[in-house]
């Protein structure tokens, strides 16, 4: 009769890997139900105070893409923009109902949309969605700084839209790696990339994932792994190339060297914009898009003095930038580095919106409408349903845009951002005034005084590290968007001016990574009875498959 075995000699069998969780669209909606009604509540209300879009400055480089259309018969597309977008406000040209109402409807139902679609990154993402995705929708749907965009001519709604088709593409790709979720992948990757240049960032979240879903696969690899360049190329060559130089310099002025290893001929032309800058403040960036203009100046009438061809002159003069850039980084590499965190630190409690109030509804539209003649001459019956002249645009935004009706969206703004930023460190006083562009919001002294960081931003910042090295179904796609999210930050940071803005598309990510922090923490707090929470999984397979 053979001996049983003693214990210490039983081999335990290796632990299952977690499987997938499943989800229906139709159980999606039962649980979005509440964010959906609270979000069109908001919308139609918005819609009743104010019906037409409202026309920001920024406007005019979407809408320059219409004017082409009408007028040229040719698909041009602004240098600062990307295609997709100013491709769609056209088609809105195309109906009988004005174009500034159907945009903003348009959008809109697209902010409804993704609150499905946040619904079901809680459904794949965490353990404890039940109980985490009533709120979380909650607060998507109902977010003022989104709706705020929806409202608005720019492309910052529809960015945030594709960006999160993406993610959702991403999770179902990593999920189960199939051919037809990479293809879904790869077009979510497109669409991405005509809403705003910014997408560029995105790509870092495409190879990510990519190299770490197919590592084991380097056929598949290196075909998914073309075919996103591809789409990089593709969607790229049917977009703008905005010249950032100029605004990343302008940053560095304080600090940058008066002279010049590169081009020590131009220096006699920066220095004073360099005194200029130090004076308006030593310690912080300060009127950049001011600064950015003068020093654009200064590199083009000093290149256009000695080259001819204009696409050379382009050339030269990002040349010229770009080593001014690389010797202050040289320099001064603490300096540079530490920029975004300064720019990110001025406007952290700022808006990621900007406001419906009275002179950003009246002169600041009049402004945007009239900023070129083809805005009112060629769009403007397209735009407001009406023929209308230059000196009529005054009166119509008047009598279409009243700020006494949107008191109650702009306090709504208010509230939101004071809770934002209610639970902080500790505020800092200035010795000098703090510049912020196109600032709302803020503390109080907020002019005086440089806040102390948000808790909600901290704990953010936990709940991405949690999410990346907690074993999920989904923990690749955390692996992949986590470095986007802070890279992205840090890029759009470096090169853009100081507001709140550049936050936009991640700070709904930022609650739903504080939300994942609390879903850990439930999972530690049950690990008595589920085992498998010990080292981070979710609780044994199932017989369930994702259903896309």
């Amino acid at each position: 009769m053979e001996a049983a075995p003693l214990e210490s000699d039983i081999v335990p069998e290796p632990p299952l890997a977690p499987e997938p969780p499943a989800f229906s669209w139709r159980v999606l909606l039962r649980w979005c139900w509440p964010a959906l009604l609270a979000g069109l509540g908001l919308r139609i209300a918005l819609m009743v105070s104010m019906p037409y879009g409202y026309v920001q400055y920024d406007s005019a480089d979407y809408l320059i893409t219409t004017d082409h259309l009408i007028e040229h018969h040719q698909f041009y597309v602004h240098k600062k923009r990307s295609f997709l977008t100013p491709a769609l406000f056209s088609a809105a040209f195309l109906l009988p109902v004005p174009a500034t109402i159907t945009i903003a409807v348009a959008q809109h139902l697209m902010g409804l949309v993704a609150t499905l679609v946040v619904g079901a990154l809680v459904r794949l993402w965490f353990r404890f969605w039940r109980i985490a995705i009533i709120p979380l929708t909650l607060l998507f749907a109902t977010n003022p700084s989104l709706i705020w965009y929806e409202h608005t001519i720019m492309g910052e709604a529809q960015y945030l839209f594709f960006t999160l088709i993406l993610i959702l593409a991403g999770t179902l790709f990593v999920l189960s790696p199939t051919r037809r979720r990479l293809i879904w992948f790869l077009v979510s990757l497109v669409l991405v990339s005509g809403t705003r240049l910014e997408a560029k960032t995105l790509y870092l979240f495409a190879f990510i994932l990519l190299c770490w879903t197919l590592r084991e696969n380097w056929k598949r690899l290196a075909a998914g792994l073309g075919a996103m360049a591809a789409v990089y190329v593709i969607a790229f060559h049917y977009s703008g190339d905005r010249d950032v130089g100029p605004l990343v310099y302008a940053s560095f002025l304080r600090f940058a060297p008066d002279h010049s290893k590169s081009t020590p001929e131009i220096m006699p032309s920066i220095v004073p914009l360099q005194y200029k800058a130090r004076k308006m403040s030593t310690r912080y960036p300060v009127q950049l898009v001011r600064l950015s203009k003068y020093v654009s100046n200064a590199v083009e009438d000093f290149v256009a003095a000695r080259v001819k061809k204009e696409n050379d002159r382009r050339v030269a003069s990002a040349r010229i930038l770009r080593n001014l850039c690389l010797e202050t980084l040289e320099a001064e590499p603490a300096q540079v580095l530490l920029i975004p965190w300064v720019k990110f630190r001025l406007a952290i409690d700022a808006w990621t919106s900007y406001c419906f109030d009275e002179k950003t509804l009246l002169p600041n539209q009049v402004a945007a409408f009239t900023r070129s003649e083809w805005m009112t001459l060629v769009l403007g019956r397209g735009l407001t349903g009406q023929t209308l002249a230059l000196d009529q645009i005054g009166p119509w935004v008047a009598q279409h845009h009243d700020p006494q009706r949107l008191i109650w969206f702009t306090s709504y703004q208010a509230f939101w951002g004071r809770q934002l930023t209610h639970f902080r460190l500790p505020d800092h006083p200035l010795g000098e005034k703090r510049w912020v562009h196109d600032f709302y919001g803020g503390i109080g002294n907020a002019h005086y005084m440089l806040p102390g960081i948000p808790w909600f931003y901290i704990l953010a910042g936990v709940g991405m590290i949690v999410a990346v090295f907690r074993r999920t179904p989904a923990q690749a796609v955390h692996l992949a968007w986590v470095p986007t999210i802070l890279g992205g930050l840090y890029v759009t940071a470096m090169i853009g001016v100081t507001n709140g803005r550049f936050r936009f598309v991640y700070e709904p990510f930022f609650f739903i990574y504080v939300v994942f922090l609390g879903d850990w923490l439930l999972g530690l707090f049950r690990r008595g009875s589920t085992a498998s929470e010990v080292d981070g999984t979710h609780p044994g397979p199932t017989k369930k498959s994702v259903q896309s």
